[in-house]
């Protein structure tokens, strides 16, 4: 484990990665990055110069474009670049910033490694911030969902429009049957090399018919209960960061749907986790250790609120905000409420600091100890700028 600044994209992209040429039609390379399992790939020329790259999300805006004729040249993108000695939070803002889904490294010209979701995954998984972060702050709630009724054509067209990678999948009664990927939309599509048992033909999706042994049928009249994974990733209300990172790289999934009594809660993505990471600045990304909190909810709220200090006042006055650990300890002083007494280390540039505080409401105890711990670092910071001029 490490903190997000120290990890490298030295030490997580991968090298020699698998790629196509610029020269392939759409059709063919879906076909390779549906066989490897690759949600983007890179486009490099015979001598590995990297020329673009394709995403699922560019393919299955030009599918309907004639894909047996259509050339990657035509509708591939520049992906955006990165060195070797980035960090992973590096790597996150660059993600988040530039929309695409695979970053590259490059050397001498040519293709050295790469970055995708696979990639920072696992890198997420290694950070120790994590740890002290929930799945309640993380997730989506303004969840898409679909129906296993609706046809394939207005789910695609619902990705599209709100620019997400997956629906939640309902039956008539409005529990979660199921999931539905673009990379399954796209699995629908039959390449030319794969005609003798069938093929794709119109000039656009909603003419366009797939397969099905000898039987062809148009793309509008088929139903997401056909072709939708069965099998979400799921979890029942909130937890840890790391948990949930975890029980995505255990079920190689890209994302855990948080369900209430099979009901579609919330949705977290390793997108979540990527612009979580994004957020923290190389000067302000701070380990945060909470102990003697077993309830997420506090968990959270106190989190929270290390997260906005480090993030505003406090965060200014440091260089090097290396740790914080805030101990809290409940005491039964008056025989029904908990008294709350905390401890508060923070571990910097300027040295270490320690505040002890005890109240009857868990946040008042913790703002006041912030306060406080703001108020040392203060003084400490203007008698080193008194005693160096």
């Amino acid at each position: 484990m490490a903190r997000a600044r120290e990890i490298s994209a030295k030490n997580i992209m991968e090298e020699n990665p698998f790629t196509v040429g610029a020269d392939q039609r759409i059709s063919q390379v879906r076909d390779k990055m549906e066989n490897r399992n690759l949600r983007a790939v890179a486009v490099t020329d015979e001598k590995n110069r990297i020329q673009g790259a394709i995403s699922y999300r560019d393919l299955i805006r030009q599918i309907q474009f004639n894909p047996e004729k259509t050339k990657l040249k035509k509708v591939m993108h520049t992906p955006p670049t990165f060195e070797a000695s980035d960090s992973l939070i590096d790597l996150a803002e660059l993600r988040i910033n530039s929309g695409r889904k695979l970053l590259v490294a490059e050397e001498g010209e040519k293709l050295k490694g790469i970055v995708g979701d696979e990639q920072f995954r696992s890198a997420v998984l290694e950070a120790d911030e994590m740890e002290n972060i929930s799945t309640r702050d993380l997730a989506t709630y303004e969840v898409i969902e679909a129906f296993e009724d609706d046809s394939i054509e207005e789910v695609r067209h619902k990705m599209l429009d709100n620019n997400i990678s997956r629906v939640p999948i309902l039956d008539g009664d409005g529990n979660l049957v199921g999931v539905l990927r673009s990379t399954d939309v796209l699995g629908t599509m039959i390449s030319r090399e794969g005609q003798n048992s069938g093929g794709t033909s119109g000039d656009s999706l909603k003419d366009t018919r797939i397969a099905g042994g000898n039987e062809k049928r148009e793309m509008s009249s088929v139903k997401v209960s056909e072709i939708m994974s069965r099998t979400p990733t799921t979890y029942e209300g909130h937890f840890s960061g790391r948990e949930a990172i975890q029980l995505m790289q255990d079920r190689e999934s890209h994302e855990v749907i948080i369900v209430d009594d099979k009901y579609p809660e919330a949705v977290i993505t390793v997108k979540d986790f990527i612009r979580e990471l994004s957020d923290m600045e190389i000067g302000n990304a701070v380990l945060v250790n909470l102990v003697g909190l077993d309830v997420a909810e506090e968990k959270a709220a106190v989190h929270d609120k290390i997260k906005t200090q480090i993030q505003g006042s406090l965060g200014r006055k440091l260089e090097n905000p290396q740790e914080i650990t805030l101990r809290v300890k409940k005491s039964e002083k008056d025989g029904k409420k908990h008294r709350y007494e905390v401890t508060l280390k923070l571990f910097s540039d300027l040295g270490q600091f320690t505040v002890n505080e005890e109240a009857w409401d868990l946040l008042e105890v913790v703002d006041s100890s912030l306060e406080q711990l703001n108020a040392q670092v203060r003084k400490k910071r203007e008698k080193r700028k008194d005693h160096r001029y």
